[in-house]
């Protein structure tokens, strides 16, 4: 996987650099003024909180609750993930604000849960009213990889982990053990690996499902069908369940050009796909022998566990997958994905949590990916994106 991501990532940057070209954009990011920064700028917060430039926005954070707070060690991540110590909102250690990653105070767990399965149902019906041009392509180039390398797996783990000639009855027994443990997890990480590759192979694929899904969801393009046709079109299906306001689809409108007008990470995109693959593959080589040893002490409700921990997982990668043509366009390096992911990774977990399960199975499951892809953008708006002080006031 670290192959993959560091001779892909290259290939990322180029591509980039070439659509930026191609659209005759100089290299340079222009940035937008959010229409609320010059109204909030001129009074402090009344509760005392904390407040940062983020964006086109402005957030405000309670004291002791920020996102910055950089992720723990590797095993306690895992623990974490699952819901144990260190995860949460309101536990968070008091942390300075850091430059350029959006602050978000934690959500507590249940609303963190809710928020994400609520933005993976409200951004997939978004997304499958507005189909984009790049699903074909990308559902198809994921698919060839998934199943390249559910294959590739598959035979590497009977070869490996096959029982000797002479093997008795405990070695046999543990060998069918393991085997069925690996065969078990790789199911869910192959097409989440396939994800990361095709996102930094084809990185053009992903961002125009992620701009195409943000401009339906903040109900861009109803505004230029009323243009074009002189009137509401009625028979369209609206493309997000709730269409913000008219000063909203403005705000939105121009953080949207601002991120698309943006030449991303550039070059630096080969050393954060590095990072990101090396600080995942961690994650995942630390969750294995908790899993096997789980299958070995509960043969049964242990094997249940195992594959609960591996969906966790996959589900965790596939969502910062997911949301890396948002992150290179909003030029944030790896150090600042991670601690925005690990703040929010309750949220990130169970918007993902149906889509790394659809992925697993065999053949059919990497024809959700696009579908995924586009349904990051509710998750953008609602979570990641600072709305404006009007919406807050709401």
């Amino acid at each position: 996987m670290f192959s993959v991501a560091l001779s892909s990532a290259g290939g990322r940057a180029v591509a980039c650099g070439a659509a930026s070209s191609a659209r005759g954009m100089p290299r340079k990011c222009h940035r937008q003024t959010h229409p609320s920064n010059t109204a909030s700028s001129l009074s402090p917060p009344v509760d005392g909180s904390r407040t940062q430039n983020v964006g086109v926005g402005r957030r405000e954070v309670g004291h002791g609750r920020g996102t910055g707070r950089a992720a723990p060690p590797v095993a306690r991540r895992v623990s974490a993930l699952l819901g144990g110590s260190g995860g949460g909102g309101g536990d968070e250690a008091e942390v300075e604000p850091q430059d350029g990653v959006p602050l978000r105070a934690p959500l507590p767990f249940p609303q963190a849960i809710s928020l994400g399965l609520s933005c993976a149902v409200d951004g997939s019906r978004a997304a499958l009213s507005r189909p984009s041009d790049a699903w074909k392509p990308l559902t198809a180039a994921t698919l060839v990889v998934a199943v390249s390398l559910d294959g590739a797996g598959f035979y590497a783990a009977s070869q490996f982990l096959r029982p000797g000639d002479n093997a008795g009855m405990i070695s046999t027994l543990v060998s069918k053990v393991l085997t069925v443990a690996v065969d078990g997890a790789w199911v869910f990480v192959a097409p989440v690996v396939a994800v990361a590759v095709v996102q930094q192979v084809l990185p053009l694929l992903g961002e125009k499902i992620l701009f195409d899904a943000l401009k339906a969801t903040a109900g861009l393009e109803e505004d230029e069908a009323e243009e074009q046709e002189g009137e509401v079109n009625t028979t369209v299906p609206s493309a997000s369940p709730s269409l913000p306001s008219a000063s909203l689809r403005a705000i939105r409108a121009a953080r949207v050009q601002e991120l698309e007008e943006s030449d991303g990470l550039g070059l630096r995109s080969f050393g954060v796909a590095a990072s990101r693959a090396r600080s995942l593959a961690g994650l995942g080589l630390a969750a294995v022998p908790i899993g096997i040893g789980l299958s070995f002490v509960l043969p049964v409700v242990g094997s249940v566990a195992a594959t609960g921990l591996a969906t966790t997982i996959a589900a965790y990668t596939l969502a910062w997958e997911l949301l890396d043509p948002y992150f290179d366009k909003a030029n944030m390096g790896f150090e600042e994905q991670e601690k925005l992911v690990w703040s929010n990774r309750f949220v990130l977990t169970a918007f993902a949590l149906p889509f790394a399960a659809a992925l697993a199975v065999p053949l059919v499951g990497p024809l959700s990916v696009a579908v995924a892809q586009g349904a990051v953008a509710e998750l953008v708006w609602r979570l990641l994106e600072p709305e404006p002080a009007e919406k807050q006031a709401e």
